[in-house]
């Protein structure tokens, strides 16, 4: 469902502070998937949905670093705007989190580009045509720079519930068998953290395997 206006609102504020934290302000990782979508789901007061779409989402960003000039996909709006409209949606369906998370995919690709966009967009309006730079018009341009992400995040996380959420509303209708949404999730998730293996090198690879084993361990028992 979409939710109502307030919290569109609120959640567009936080998909725009998030954008900031990827690379802009800040970089406290706290748009990475599992906390970004963990917020969205307190702000729609359904916490435990935002972090089970928050873990899976995170399993498949792993090997995803916002690093130098490469291009990536954007997690922190795109992971709001999946938690926010299934924590409202007030169902606990796989099918819903299945289509949560490949909208999550779908959805962090746009943001990538949007944020491509707009660095190429800076690159261009930040040095004057002719003339030296004073150092308050170089603050300018750097606010007007952060203002610009904040905006583009609030864009990008809105545009997203409002399409992921008439999307849920419909899912009623599409002819889905729950018995094939869970493993297609299982699997998902465990190809994700199995391709994040190389970040760990050969070396971490037991200390990787050991902490697998004891959440597993932690799981069982419980």
């Amino acid at each position: 469902m979409i939710p109502d206006p307030l919290h569109l609102l609120l959640l567009g504020l936080l998909g725009g502070v998030l954008a900031l934290d990827a690379t802009s302000l800040g970089q406290f990782m706290l748009s990475r998937p599992l906390i970004a979508a963990g917020l969205a789901g307190m702000v729609m007061g359904n916490p435990h949905a935002g972090i089970i779409v928050g873990l899976l989402l995170e399993a498949i960003h792993l090997a995803v670093l916002p690093v130098g000039a490469a291009r990536y996909p954007e997690a922190g709006p795109a992971a709001v705007a999946a938690a926010g409209a299934y924590a409202g949606a007030g169902t606990a369906k796989p099918v819903a989190l299945l289509a949560s998370v490949v909208f999550m995919l779908a959805w962090g690709w746009v943001g990538g580009r949007s944020v491509e966009a707009l660095r190429r967009w800076n690159a261009r309006s930040a040095v004057p045509a002719e003339g030296p730079v004073d150092l308050g018009t170089l603050e300018r341009l750097h606010a007007r720079a952060i203002g610009l992400d904040f905006l583009r995040g609030v864009a990008v996380t809105l545009l997203g519930l409002l399409i992921l959420g008439t999307l849920l509303e419909t899912l009623g209708w599409i002819p889905f068998r729950e018995q094939w949404t869970r493993p297609a999730l299982a699997v998902s998730a465990a190809a994700a953290l199995a391709s994040s293996l190389r970040l760990f090198g050969r070396r971490r690879l037991p200390l990787f395997v050991a902490g697998g084993v004891a959440g597993a361990l932690l799981l069982w028992l419980r």
